[in-house]
């Protein structure tokens, strides 16, 4: 099973999905990784810090697109992209639903399975999923740091 991501867009989104840590996992449980080039280097990532994990890279998004199971990501992506998810593939990440409704209801249409994490209930089960708290919790040490500088 092929797990990908694309790099986001950067003049929005920092985060990354993927990191070396969570490619670690995903690859100790049997799944292929594919990213797209580049994809941490604004964080210090090195794509030979996920090759030396067995991740695989490409530069064309649609074949990266067309090989996926399963694509992760931190925001939804861009049209052009969600346009290449076909039926039976798995999107999962930040979709913001309220917002996007016109484009999660073409997924929906086009039978591409949707996940989208801030929907998560926020109870003790789910806690390791639970990407709102995680965030507040990052943002509350940021805060303390900056405080300090």
């Amino acid at each position: 099973m092929k797990i990908v991501s694309l790099s986001e867009n950067r003049n929005i989104e920092k985060r990354i999905a993927i990191t070396p840590d969570t490619a670690k996992k995903f690859k100790s449980l049997g799944f292929e990784i594919i990213l797209s080039e580049k994809y941490g280097e604004h964080l210090g990532f090195t794509d030979a810090d996920y090759k030396d994990l067995g991740v695989n890279f490409s530069s064309n998004e649609k074949d990266i697109l067309e090989k996926a199971d399963i694509m992760v990501q931190v925001s939804l992506p861009s049209e052009d992209n969600l346009s290449y998810l076909k039926k039976g593939q798995s999107l999962i990440g930040v979709l913001n639903p309220f917002l996007n409704k016109k484009k999660i209801d073409e997924l929906v249409k086009k039978e591409v399975n949707n996940f989208s994490l801030e929907l998560l209930p926020r109870i003790t089960r789910a806690q390791s999923m639970d990407i709102l708290s995680s965030q507040a919790n990052l943002a509350g040490y940021k805060a303390v740091i900056e405080s300090f500088a």
